[in-house]
């Protein structure tokens, strides 16, 4: 039997659906003789994983066996979204201290169920964080821009800039990426000028505790070690040291637009649902949401409603609880948020004709660094004025700029909200926005701007429409 169907067997063997019941869920598991179990959707969307362990607790906890198996699962388990050489499976599988890792592609369909007891031993391990700690070093002479490009192929949140003989010399991480950005810093600049230049650094091997506990100390999420002379040697990141729970958040998609500026396209169509790279904008928006460990999405509808329904059902399918709040009338881009029961914790609004690549925990992160009521994601937007441009005092020339570009920044239709900001909005009126970001400065409440440096495409307009296709064809967006 050849690799691929080896791996379609594993996966059919250890697949099982929600509605199990636990006491199936372990025959099926003792039959697999794998200690866990991949719990998955009808189409094979990976909804979390249970473990001998799992189910072992809950039964002390007097968990009944005929009860269902998603409910003991862990909805959130750690995931490949990419093939893994198996020393590559080794060492995240240790740094993570975990036994079965799923691999999933870009839909969240399960394609591989990793054993760690079928993977190589110590040389494999040192060749992956070798290939780690190449993935993270940087010339300090890169732009801002090849560093945006680095750190997104490393899927670190962090880089070591490195001189010709590897010598730390500062650490980039996103944040810092998205400070720059907002402080209207050039991307043509060094990347090592908006770096940390003395970052905190183990020296010599360290253990994974004494590692946690000096980035706990520090509130870092990134610890370089170096050794005496400097030199970079391994990159350790919190994340995988310790598998911290996620704060739960919602989701809520406004898909009520008409979308008259895609017209004809949209004639018959919701603009949510025009297929992007032969799938519905709306439905990569939702497996997006899924990936991202958010279960719980609502959907503002106004404009052919049915057709959103009958494509998504109740959300089951895709691994999520879908719920759906018709607008009358269009209540603008926040007035719908009033039709959807209000949420117990942080919640996202997106507009529905928009595609991303932005984490969203990342933005949740950066939401409760800023103490923040209402996080709104932004986007770079540069203008080329085509002429001179004169600035002046009253009648006095102070400076002439000869084409200058301007820098805004852009409402990227991305949004992060605490349920009090739905205090602001009023009742059964039309409200975008940008009213209740007004309202919410004007009462003295905390709204910070999210920059977004990973991928941003408004579908809003036809040639808007043929870049997302052209995008996702060059996969440049999942």
């Amino acid at each position: 039997m050849d690799s691929d169907h080896k791996h379609a067997s594993l996966v059919h063997e250890i697949s099982i659906e929600p509605g199990a019941t636990i006491s199936e869920a372990l025959a099926r598991m003792d039959a697999a003789g794998t200690g866990a179990l991949a719990v998955c959707s009808p189409d094979g969307t990976l909804l979390g994983i249970l473990t001998d362990g799992d189910i072992r607790r809950a039964i002390l906890r007097g968990v009944a066996l005929e009860d269902g198996c998603e409910d003991v699962a862990n909805p959130n388990p750690v995931v490949s979204r990419k093939a893994l050489s198996q020393g590559e499976a080794l060492f995240l599988m240790s740094r993570r201290d975990i036994n079965h890792l799923p691999v999933v592609d870009e839909n969240g369909v399960l394609q591989d169920f990793i054993l760690r007891r079928d993977l190589g031993g110590q040389d494999d391990l040192e060749l992956s964080a070798q290939k780690r700690l190449q993935s993270v070093m940087i010339s300090p002479d890169e732009s801002i821009t090849g560093a945006i490009a680095h750190l997104d192929e490393a899927g670190t949140g962090g880089l070591a800039l490195c001189d010709a003989d590897g010598r730390l010399v500062g650490l980039l991480t996103d944040g810092d990426l998205r400070r720059a950005i907002l402080r209207g810093v050039s991307l043509d600049e060094p990347c090592v000028d908006i770096s940390v230049r003395q970052p905190m650094v183990a020296h010599g091997a360290i253990a994974a505790q004494a590692a946690l506990d000096l980035m706990t100390q520090h509130e870092i999420d990134h610890l370089p070690v170096v050794d005496d002379e400097g030199r970079l040697v391994d990159f350790l990141l919190r994340r995988d040291l310790v598998l911290e729970p996620r704060e739960k958040m919602s989701a809520v998609i406004m898909a009520g637009g008409f979308g008259k500026r895609l017209m004809p396209l949209t004639e018959n169509v919701p603009k949510p649902m025009l297929p992007v790279g032969g799938r519905p904008l709306l439905e990569r928006t939702i497996r997006q949401l899924r990936r991202a460990g958010i279960e719980e999405v609502n959907l503002t509808t106004h404009y052919l409603p049915e057709r959103i329904a009958q494509h998504f059902g109740d959300g089951r399918e895709f691994g999520v609880s879908i719920n759906y709040a018709n607008e009358d009338q269009p209540l603008g881009t926040a007035g719908g948020l009033k039709l959807v029961k209000r949420p117990d914790g942080p919640f996202l609004v997106l507009n529905g004709d928009i595609l991303t690549g932005v984490s969203f925990q990342d933005m949740l992160d950066y939401h409760r660094n800023y103490s923040a009521e209402m996080t709104v994601g932004v986007r770079k937007h540069e203008i080329s004025v085509p002429f001179g441009v004169v600035d002046c005092e009253d009648v006095q020339i102070r400076e002439v700029r000869e084409k200058p570009t301007v820098t805004l920044f852009i409402n990227a239709g991305v949004y992060l909200l605490e349920p009090t900001a739905c205090d602001y909005i009023p009742e059964n009126e039309r409200f975008d926005m940008t009213d209740l970001i007004r309202a919410l400065v004007q009462a003295g409440r905390t709204v910070v701007s999210f920059p977004i440096i990973e991928y941003w495409q408004d579908v809003g307009r036809l040639e808007d429409y043929q870049l997302a296709q052209n995008d996702v064809h060059d996969e440049r967006v999942q």
